[in-house]
């Protein structure tokens, strides 16, 4: 399991870096930072789930949120 998600962080990790540097020759910057804070939270969430640790859902701020909407707009 350890050997699998050194390969997963490292496949992750040069890909992402090719990705950045093709958006930094593009001189795309702010899609250079957005990718690469994407693919940073993601490397972290993937390899906390390849080694099964119980991660949050982000479903409940979402219902806590949008839940008042949804039972205001089925009761008109």
């Amino acid at each position: 399991m350890i050997l699998s998600t050194i390969a997963y962080i490292g496949v992750l990790l040069v890909w992402s870096f090719v990705r950045i540097r093709s958006f930094l020759s593009m001189q795309k910057y702010k899609e250079a930072a957005v990718f690469g804070t994407l693919i940073g939270i993601s490397s972290i969430v993937g390899s906390l789930l390849m080694f099964r640790v119980n991660v949050p859902s982000m479903v409940v701020p979402f219902k806590l949120i949008f839940e008042p909407f949804g039972t205001m707009l089925l009761q008109q």
